[in-house]
């Protein structure tokens, strides 16, 4: 059998419950919601299972622009035009009745700044790995005991193992909470007249209080993290 990386410990999911979903920290918030987008489109990024055998078989996607603002429209992001088409490079192994799917995925994204709401560059580039089993119509348990590997699995049904959703969940988890379009930005200039009396509180360039100066002298010491 072919092992999947480490994962975290599975928690019991009872689906009776609207609020509880597979507390998993990168793929469990979005796997509730299908981007419009995913799921009225042809999808592009597809393997078909009878090219797959047990020595598994290499293959390279080119992610357009204009895919990546179609599936990243709804979480804010979208394609850095200076970066162009992000790439996807996949080796795909039967393993059974099962494919398992790793490889590597890249792009150049734009966000918006946390503190100014300017663009803000992020790139992505994560090496991700499923195991693609085929779709069960029996009927899901009330309450079910996830595995790790439940949690790495992925399903699908005819010929084909469409990796559009996967690529999109990776891209997403990939982004900070909080994205900066740089580690020094001061966020919106507060306007001059909305801005406090400076004879109550001071200016920014008001003399700094002595008894402060040792925490000024730490933070001048300490470089800002590059982005």
């Amino acid at each position: 059998m072919i092992a999947l990386p480490d994962s975290v410990a599975a928690p019991c999911v009872d689906f009776d419950s609207p609020t509880d979903h597979i507390a998993h920290p990168r793929r469990a918030p979005l796997m509730h919601a299908i981007p419009e987008a995913l799921g009225s489109a042809m999808p592009e990024l597809v393997l078909h299972i009878h090219e797959i055998d047990e020595d598994g078989k290499d293959y390279s996607f080119a992610l357009a622009p204009a895919w990546l603002d179609s599936v990243l429209a709804d979480a804010n992001l979208r394609c850095d035009p200076a970066c162009g088409a992000g790439s996807l490079a996949v080796h795909a192994q039967k393993n059974g009745p099962e494919f398992l799917v790793h490889g590597q995925l890249k792009a150049g994204l734009l966000a918006q700044c946390g503190r100014c709401l300017a663009d803000a560059k992020v790139s992505v580039s994560v090496p991700f790995a499923s195991l693609f089993c085929r779709a069960s119509n029996k009927a899901m348990p009330v309450s079910l005991e996830l595995s790790e590997d439940d949690l790495q699995r992925e399903e699908f049904s005819g010929h084909e193992l469409v990796l559009d959703q996967l690529v999109r969940e990776q891209l997403v988890l990939e982004c900070p909470m909080q994205p900066l379009c740089s580690p020094l930005c001061q966020g919106i200039e507060v306007p001059k007249n909305v801005r406090p009396p400076a004879d109550i509180f001071g200016t920014s360039d008001a003399p700094v209080d002595p008894r402060l100066a040792p925490l000024m002298r730490l933070r001048d010491k300490v470089r800002p993290s590059k982005v």
